[in-house]
C-alpha cells in the first residue's frame, strides 16, 4: 500500500482545508448554507442555549428562507463542510448545490 502526500494530488504544500459550506440537521431537514450564513446561525444559536431561551432565528440556505425555532429542548446540528485535499472549493460547492 502507498501513501498519498500533498504533492500527489496538486495541493499547494501548507494548504489547510478551507470552510466551504454549513449544513444544518434541523428536524428531519438538512440546510445547506454558505459559511458566512452558517457563521450567523451558530454564533445566535450559542447566545440562545447560553442564555438558556427560546427564539426565531433566519436562516437563508441554498433552497431559500426558513425561520428556525432554536433553544435548549429542540434538537439542532451544525456541520462545517471543507474543501478536500484533492478537490477545489468550486468542486466541493457545486457536489452541495451551491456553485
Amino acid at each position: 500500500m502507498t501513501e498519498s502526500t500533498t504533492a500527489d494530488l496538486d495541493v499547494p504544500a501548507g494548504a489547510s482545508p478551507k470552510t466551504v459550506a454549513h449544513v444544518i440537521h434541523y428536524r428531519r431537514k438538512t440546510y445547506v448554507t454558505k459559511p458566512a450564513e452558517g457563521y450567523a446561525l451558530l454564533k445566535r444559536v450559542r447566545t440562545l442555549l447560553r442564555d438558556g431561551t427560546t427564539d426565531l432565528v433566519p436562516l437563508t440556505h441554498r433552497d431559500g428562507f426558513v425561520w428556525l425555532a432554536v433553544g435548549p429542548s429542540i434538537p439542532i446540528a451544525i456541520d462545517e463542510i471543507e474543501t478536500d485535499a484533492c478537490h477545489t472549493e468550486s468542486h466541493t460547492l457545486k457536489r452541495l448545490g451551491l456553485g
